[in-house]
């Protein structure tokens, strides 16, 4: 369907009303522009020109009036000629007819709904295109470009275009300065514009230019008729007032500056131009390197010192400066009166060489464009001549063993040591014996050091009126004066005397017998509170303070207690040591003392470090139940009471070992002087043919050698009546033969010979010293023979071993009795009228378990074989029977049961123990009898055989009948043998470990099931399990004994002795003299070696104020 011609032509009227609107939008547009932007152009000149605004307000002020231009030429222009450019982004034909609306109301809404039927038309029916072209022909005569005046709608703006133009022609006619100075400016915003003052600024400064980091002062004077009196200076926009100097003239001072300054000055409200400060770079130094090029001898390792030109160096020292600089051309090196440049390597790179000689101060100048000479500030070089070496002895002499002097000191060179040593001399009279000398190690590198020798003498000294003079001597290594040497102080060592010896040995006697005797004393007071604290558990449930501070205390002294038992296993040590070295003591003597050292080692290791563990973790908390405290206290109270008596036995071993080196001692004594007194016998005899002359001389010394000889021997009578006082203060004297007799006759015969030698009777004297010597003589054997008797041989032996078969029947007894009476008390109970009886024989076991005990206590003191165990052992196996006791008494059957277990199982062991140490003498007995046995290990079998045929007889009991007192004893033989095995096992192990070699199998293991063997043939465990184990245990032993001999076939071709152990052993009295010798040696190690040689040495220097210090404190 087509349109009518009437519609058409109203929408082409449309189209113009809309081209006249956008006309209209951009007329209004321009006039706007041109009013206001007139109207900003003239305000912001003229505002600039009178009020001369800093940069940032014309900057403010520019883009206001850009921003308000732009608003303006965008929208009021551009979108304007844009919407008549481009049709499509008109308003629509809908905004049109409302805007020409309100100039025609009558046609509005028609024109709206001509325009909205028209939309639809294409989409509806005839009816809708009929009422369109009836509509549009009723406003055919309406033309809307009418509906808009540009002149009208537009007039307001004429009087603001008209005035702005105006006032713009007026003042670009009677002031264009105004707003060609004002726009000016805003447009040079960026740029400063200073008004003319009525005066001048004068800058005094020559040069603008200054040094990087260096101050610059600015000077100012001001010239003209009218001069302010303060003056500014901007620095990037900062106003800082000058410095008024006189008059007219001003300063001001930039601190460090770093880059170019701008500045500029400002009076009363006038501004100078502008000025700039150039900043130059400095020629200065980045990096210093010195590197310093030690003469060889002086075993310094090169060095390089960074950033520091003061150095201390040997003399001789190659110095090279390497400098690393910054605007830099040239750098001088300045020493006095030489000047001397630089080697330039590269950019900023120079290097200068140089031996230093002498000492000497020198400055390192710098040049570049902008200045001749920067001097550096003045440097020092500092030479070390080489000086002589310096060298102390300290000694320190073994009063134990007289073989080793510990030789220690101090050496320090400028550079360091080329050798010590020890040179020496052994003189006899002033006469020279021998002499030679040994190198002692020292650090070549080290400028101060400690040093000592642990010198072994072996066999330099003979005999003691031989001694030694000492000295060391120490070179430097000074390749440039030749090597020079210094020498310590003289130093002298000679062996005591014999009289000394035994004085030494006295002593130590005594403060070992005093630390014994304190022991025991604190061992009893500890018991003592010990029983205050059981009553103290029985009566409380929780323990108090001072209960815990109780118990406290004597842990504390038992503690204590072990110390003085460690000393006292330390002085019998030194003097058996010394004892074998300057005595003649004999096998028996030797024997015994290790073995009390044994005992004294026993009581030591006997510590029961989990029991100790225990008390201190009850007593650290804060609730315990005293039934805790007292089981642990009971434990350490038996533990305590076994120390006591083995303390008391220690004692009684000790006195008792000291009355028989002394009885050798005297006998060794009498024998010598017996001989003297033989060859005093025999030197009289040949005189007594010598003519008168010489006969004076020579009676007057035979009359002297007698009366030393009668001194020698009244000191021996001396010793021995002591010896007799000190053996009745033992509990079982010995038995010592009456000498009185002898001692009479000798006396007679002596002052026979003295005054028949008086008289000149020298054939008679003769005869005397002959009789007395004889005397003498049979005197020693005398001694001999209680010399064998004290040392366990014969009669008494034999008598002590006969008691120990007695203990070891009634110990076996009494097991036995006690085992019936267990099983007794498993068949009867609290109620059962047998019970009273059975309980008066547990009492009647106890008394003779007293028995027991009194009898192997006192064996015990005597006999030194038999060891701590023993004791142990005791005291356990009344213990149990004490609390079966206590058991019975609250009728506890089964808890009295069990303690009777173990008081039979303790019982048991003590038979077994004392069978073994039964075993031990006899075959000590046969070897002191039989000259010509064989040792030890050849006359018993081996364990692997012994084993074997207790493996038979076991399996021979266990098809035979198992019940009776026949087949208890007989199992008690058996695990008897058992025990006596493995102690040959342990002594097998002992050998192994003295001698450092690696046990050939794990006979540890070995060993504790043959304890678990000997448990079940006391405890009648007798079945194929125990047969099947013993046999399994002899082909463990044949590969231990194996093991054993190939072990000792390498051991044999080390060809290493027992007796190097000894003589390479650092004695105990060295020990703490060593140690403070070595943490002297470390402290010297810890100066770091980083620090040259004066340093190091300052260093030494002040280690030895130190030591010196603490030297006069002590």
């Amino acid at each position: 369907m087509s349109k009518n011609n009437d519609i058409t032509l109203l929408f082409e009227k449309l189209k113009k009303f809309k081209n006249k609107y956008y006309l209209n939008q951009l007329v209004k547009g321009l006039l706007l522009a041109i009013s206001i932007l007139v109207a900003c152009f003239l305000l912001f000149s003229f505002t600039e020109y009178q009020l001369r605004l800093n940069s940032g307000i014309r900057l403010l002020l520019l883009g206001i009036f850009v921003i308000i231009g732009g608003y303006i030429a965008i929208k009021y222009i551009a979108l304007p000629i844009f919407h008549l450019t481009i049709k499509r982004q008109q308003i629509s034909d809908e905004k049109a007819a409302e805007l020409i609306g309100k100039f025609f109301p009558e046609i509005q809404d028609k024109l709206l709904n001509i325009i909205q039927l028209n939309k639809v038309s294409d989409k509806e029916n005839s009816l809708i295109e009929a009422s369109i072209n009836q509509k549009s022909a009723n406003l055919s005569f309406y033309n809307f470009s009418q509906s808009i005046s540009i002149k009208k709608s537009n007039k307001r703006f004429f009087p603001y275009v008209a005035a702005s133009c105006l006032l713009l022609f007026i003042v670009l006619l009677f002031a264009p300065y105004m707003v060609t100075e004002g726009s000016y400016r805003i447009i040079k915003f960026n740029e400063e514009f200073i008004p003319k003052a009525p005066f001048d600024f004068i800058l005094e400064n020559k040069e603008l230019q200054v040094f990087e980091n260096e101050n610059f002062t600015v000077k100012l004077s001001l010239e003209g008729n009218q001069i302010p009196q303060e003056v500014f200076i901007y620095k990037n926009d900062v106003k800082y007032k000058m410095k008024p100097e006189d008059g007219n003239h001003f300063s001001f001072s930039f601190n460090k500056l770093r880059s170019d300054l701008d500045f500029r000055f400002q009076a009363a409200g006038f501004y100078s131009q502008p000025y700039q400060v150039n900043v130059v770079e400095k020629p200065i130094i980045t990096n210093l390197t010195v590197e310093l090029d030690y003469p060889n001898y002086t075993q310094l390792d090169n060095q390089r010192v960074y950033n520091n030109g003061d150095i201390i160096v040997p003399e001789g020292t190659k110095v090279k400066w390497l400098v690393n600089s910054s605007g830099t051309d040239q750098i001088l090196f300045q020493a006095k009166d030489t000047t001397k440049a630089f080697k330039k390597e590269g950019d900023d790179y120079f290097s200068y060489s140089s031996t230093a000689l002498n000492n000497f101060n020198y400055a390192l100048g710098l040049k570049n464009e902008f200045t001749s000479n920067q001097t550096s500030k003045t440097y020092a070089v500092e030479i070390i001549k080489d000086d002589y070496p310096e060298i102390s002895l300290e000694s320190f002499n073994d009063s134990t063993f007289y073989n080793t002097i510990l030789v220690s000191g101090g050496i320090s060179d400028d550079y360091g040591i080329s050798a010590l040593k020890l040179f020496y001399e052994v003189k006899e009279n002033n006469e020279l014996v021998k002499s030679g000398n040994r190198t002692i190690n020292v650090s070549r590198g080290a400028l101060n050091q400690k040093y000592f020798l642990q010198w072994t003498l072996d066999s330099l000294l003979t005999n003691n009126n031989q001694y030694i003079e000492y000295y060391t001597k120490v070179w430097d290594n000074d390749a440039i004066n030749g090597s020079k040497s210094a020498t310590s102080d003289l130093k002298t060592f000679k062996l005591p005397s014999s009289k000394e010896v035994k004085e030494s040995i006295a002593k130590t006697t005594q403060e070992t017998e005093n630390e014994i005797d304190l022991s025991i004393s604190s061992t009893e007071d500890i018991n003592k509170k010990l029983e205050e604290l059981d009553k103290i558990l029985k009566t409380k449930k929780q323990l108090s303070f001072e209960d815990r501070k109780l118990l406290e205390d004597i842990l504390k002294e038992s503690q204590q207690v072990e110390e003085k038992m460690q000393a006292i296993k330390e002085k019998l040590a030194e003097n058996a040591q010394k004892r074998k070295q300057f005595d003649e003591t004999t096998e028996s003597l030797d024997q015994k003392s290790e073995q009390l050292q044994e005992l004294m080692e026993e009581m030591l290791q006997d510590k029961d470090e989990d029991l100790l563990k225990k008390i201190e973790e009850l007593m650290q908390q804060k609730q315990s139940e005293s039934d805790d405290f007292r089981e642990s206290a009971s434990e350490l109270q038996k533990r305590e009471k076994n120390r006591l008596k083995e303390m008391a036995r220690l004692m009684e071993l000790f006195k008792r070992l000291e009355i028989e080196y002394d009885l050798n001692e005297i006998k060794n004594d009498l024998e010598d002087t017996a001989k003297k007194q033989e060859q005093l016998s025999d030197k009289t005899n040949n005189k007594a043919d010598q003519d008168n002359n010489s006969q004076d001389k020579s009676d007057e010394e035979l009359l002297d050698e007698q009366k030393e000889l009668n001194e020698s021997f009244e000191d021996i009578k001396k010793e021995l009546d002591e010896l007799k006082k000190k053996n009745q203060e033992l509990k079982q004297p010995n038995q010592i033969e009456d000498t009185k007799d002898a001692e009479n006759d000798i006396d007679q015969a002596q002052q026979e010979s003295l005054e028949q030698l008086n008289d000149g009777q020298n054939q008679k004297a003769q005869q005397s010293q002959k009789k007395a010597s004889d005397k003498m003589k049979e005197m020693v054997q005398q001694m001999a023979q209680m010399q064998n008797s004290m040392s366990g041989g014969g009669e008494q032996m034999q008598e002590d071993m006969d008691n120990i078969r007695d203990i070891v029947d009634n110990l076996l007894k009494l097991s036995y009795r006690q085992e019936e009476l267990m099983k007794a008390f498993r068949e009867v109970d609290a109620s059962d009228p047998r019970f009273i009886t059975l309980s008066e024989e547990q009492l009647t076991i106890k008394d003779d378990a007293v028995i027991i005990e009194d009898s192997l206590t006192s064996l015990a003191n005597r006999v030194f074989q038999l060891k701590s165990f023993i004791t142990k052992e005791m005291t356990e196996m009344n213990t149990t029977i004490d609390q079966s006791i206590e058991s019975l008494q609250v009728r506890d059957v089964n808890k009295s049961v069990g303690y009777q277990q173990f008081s039979m199982t303790s019982m048991n062991n003590l038979a077994l123990l004392l069978d073994d140490i039964l075993e031990q003498m006899q075959m000590q007995m046969k070897s002191n009898q039989g000259a010509g046995q064989q040792s030890k290990n050849q006359q018993q079998a081996s364990p692997s055989e012994r084993q074997k045929a207790l493996n038979q007889k076991t399996q021979e009991l266990s098809q035979g009948q198992k019940k009776g007192r026949q087949f208890s004893e007989q199992l008690a033989e058996l695990a008897a043998e058992q025990a006596r095995i493995r102690k040959q096992l342990e002594e097998m192990q002992q050998e192994r470990d003295g001698k450092g070699q690696k046990a050939g199998g794990d006979l540890s293991s070995l060993m504790e099931q043959m304890e678990e063997i000997e448990e079940d043939l006391v405890n009648k465990n007798i079945n194929s399990q125990l047969i099947e184990r013993q046999q399994r245990l002899v082909t463990k032993l044949l590969e231990a004994e194996n093991a054993q001999q190939q072990q000792e076939e390498d051991d044999e071709r080390k060809g290493e002795t027992a007796s190097d152990y000894e003589k390479n052993r650092i004695p105990g009295a060295f020990e703490k003299y060593l140690k403070e010798k070595r943490q002297e040696v470390e402290q010297l190690k810890s100066i770091p070696p980083t620090l040259s040689p004066y340093y190091k040495n300052e260093v030494n220097k002040y280690f030895d104020r130190i030591k010196t210090n603490n030297q006069n404190i002590k």
